[in-house]
Formats: structure tokens, C-alpha cells, sequence
């Protein structure tokens, strides 16, 4: 299921950013490789948080507790299906890894890594509160590197406050 969803959320959301041939087949299999051997193994400090609508699932969350000394908490996915996007899930979901990393690592900051050319995801992370604090390359899946970008939240409960920034 979290593959499925990845690879649909990946195919719609990186389609200008990552190799096409890539996209088109060797996705699917990747994702399910990596899903699979990711929950093979029990990872005390990890969570995954899935999004339904009537059993159906439209999104999802991963969050590893306290994986960087500086900056917190990585949010390591965070995908909603192109046709559930622009209803709240996202924010949902961001808040519930930030409510998940409070409650476990209390002195734990949030962060993670969007592609700099994502334009939607970095003004969603941007309304949240999420602060740029750096750019960086990093290998991309498929090949070949892309900039990438470092949004942090140094309190995470700035990620799901009732002030929603839009």
C-alpha cells in the first residue's frame, strides 16, 4: 500500500524533476523493495501514519524520532494522492508526525528535504511554518543529482497550529 501510494504521489508531483524512464516502469519496483525491506525490520524510532477515506487510502506520513542531533525529527515522506490534495490531508498528516515527534522526543525539532524545483510542496511547507535553512545536492532516485532543500521547524508544533498559514 505505502508503495503504491509513493510511487502514484511520485509519478504526479516529480514528473518535471526526475528521469521519465524512471517514472514510467523501475519506480514501482523500487518503491515495493524499499516499503518492504523497511517494514521487514521493527524501527522503534520510526512512524508511519496512513490517510483514508472510506478504507481507501489517500496519503501518508513516515517520520524517523530524533534522527539528527541539530535538527530533529526527519519527516521522510509525506505524500497525498494527486485527486486528495488541496482538501487538508497534508496538513493532517504533517501534523500528526509533528504531534508523534512532541510526544516521543519532546526537545526534538522537525525537518525535511523537498526538491527545490517542487514549487507546490515548498509553499505548502512554507505556510506550515517550515523555515529554509538549506540547499544542498543530493542523488535523486532514477539517477543523476538535484538540489534539494531543507525546511525546519524548530518547534514542531508550529507545523499543525490552529493558524493555518495559508
Amino acid at each position: 500500500m505505502l508503495a503504491h501510494l509513493h510511487t502514484a504521489s511520485w509519478r504526479s508531483a516529480y514528473r518535471a524533476i526526475l528521469d521519465p524512464g524512471f517514472l514510467a516502469g523501475p519506480i514501482e519496483q523500487e518503491r515495493l523493495s524499499l516499503w518492504a525491506a523497511r517494514l521487514a525490520q521493527a524501527h522503534p524510532h520510526e512512524t508511519a501514519i496512513i490517510a483514508e477515506i472510506a478504507d481507501e487510502p489517500i496519503g501518508f506520513v513516515c517520520a524517523v524520532g530524533a534522527e539528527d542531533a541539530r535538527w530533529g525529527t526527519l519527516i521522510d515522506n509525506l505524500h497525498v494522492l494527486p485527486g486528495a490534495k488541496g482538501r487538508g490531508w497534508g496538513t493532517a498528516l504533517l501534523g500528526a508526525a509533528a504531534e508523534w515527534s512532541l510526544s516521543a522526543y519532546p526537545n526534538s525539532g522537525i525537518y525535511l528535504w523537498c526538491f527545490e524545483q517542487n514549487e507546490p510542496a515548498r509553499r505548502f511547507y512554507e505556510r506550515r511554518g517550515g523555515v529554509l535553512v538549506e540547499r544542498s545536492m543530493h542523488e535523486a532516485p532514477g539517477g543523476g543529482e538535484r538540489p534539494v532543500l531543507r525546511f525546519h521547524w524548530p518547534d514542531p508544533a508550529m507545523a499543525f497550529s490552529p493558524a493555518d498559514r495559508r
